[in-house]
């Protein structure tokens, strides 16, 4: 994967995260399936041989499920909301009741 592919890939999906350290390592995270510190590293040489769908399927790791809820009485596909309503969903305070 190239820099300009790695760009476009980060720029179409904001959930995923990164940075770099000094050795040119990547750590990359997805917001919505990794709470906490969970990251994947990637050294400078193996991001040659990584493709965006690669990539995707490491970070997801399977857990790739269509999310549907319920809001004001009607069941919808999370994963056609816009942004903003994609953001309420993960500031939204969840209540287990028994």
């Amino acid at each position: 994967m190239t820099t300009d592919e790695l760009n476009a890939y980060l720029e179409v999906n904001p959930m995923v995260e990164w940075a770099a350290d000094e050795q040119g390592n990547y750590y990359f995270r997805h917001n919505f399936y990794d709470k906490g510190d969970e990251k994947i590293m990637v050294e400078p040489k193996a991001l040659d041989k990584l493709s965006p769908a690669l990539l995707e399927k490491i970070l997801i790791g399977g857990r790739n499920v269509e999310h549907i809820t319920r809001i004001t009485g009607y069941f919808s596909k999370v994963s056609g909301w816009n942004k903003g309503k994609k953001a309420e969903l993960l500031d939204r305070q969840r209540v287990l009741v028994s």
